[in-house]
């Protein structure tokens, strides 16, 4: 399947900070929904439960591109329509269990009916109108262009390039240089310390066989995260 994708995409890749970088979420917030913690209410402490589970395979508090893909669907729920996180979880959960499928939110089915259906009853749980369960499935739909697929598996996360979210250029893949950004497979940040130990940019275009402007997102890309940092 996939190019020996089903053996990748569970592999532990990427630390706390890279996901964190990479989707441009805080920290605090990947470290909350992936190992869930406790807070105070008036009535006292409560606990709450991770959302997005990591495989066995994953160690050491590293997470796997699967869960990055869950990650940045998760984040586009929270950030772009206010989703509270206990909401969408009782939606997973009703959505996973109606449809007799694991893992909702890195399963093609998000893109067609498992989204309609997470989305519905989420809409149910909070009556939310009809006019907001169009918009946030629009949101989804359009989110979900960033993710490729490759028999029924996710294969590729193209990541935002500020300034110019439009473009769909830096990715990451986890069969490609250990699920590190890049462009048409050159890592990200190699072109970055070419440039900033002094090489042309033409030069790099010339001896990586990339258009001016892909290696500019990548610059552009990797300026971004050490900005986060």
């Amino acid at each position: 399947m996939g190019h020996g994708l089903s053996g990748k995409i569970n592999e532990p890749l990427y630390t706390f900070a890279e996901a964190a970088r990479y989707l441009r979420i805080p920290i605090s917030t990947v470290r909350w929904w992936v190992t869930g913690g406790s807070y105070t209410t008036a009535e006292g402490r409560k606990a709450s439960k991770p959302i997005i589970h990591t495989s066995g395979r994953v160690h050491g508090h590293r997470l796997s591109f699967s869960n990055l893909i869950e990650l940045f669907i998760l984040r586009v729920l929270r950030e772009r329509h206010k989703v509270k996180l206990g909401d969408i979880r009782k939606a997973i959960e009703y959505a996973e269990h109606k449809l007799g499928i694991e893992r909702l939110l890195i399963h093609p089915e998000l893109s067609t009916g498992g989204g309609d259906l997470l989305i519905d009853y989420y809409g149910e749980l909070v009556s939310l109108k009809r006019s907001g369960q169009i918009a946030l499935k629009a949101i989804l739909k359009n989110a979900l262009k960033r993710v490729s697929w490759e028999d029924e598996l996710p294969a590729q996360l193209f990541l935002s390039v500020p300034e110019r979210e439009d473009r769909k250029t830096v990715f990451v893949d986890p069969r490609i240089r250990y699920g590190k950004p890049v462009v048409r497979g050159i890592e990200t940040a190699i072109l970055s310390a070419r440039v900033d130990a002094g090489e042309p940019l033409e030069d790099l275009a010339q001896d990586y066989d990339l258009p001016l402007d892909l290696v500019t997102d990548a610059l552009i890309f990797e300026v971004s995260l050490a900005r986060a940092a």
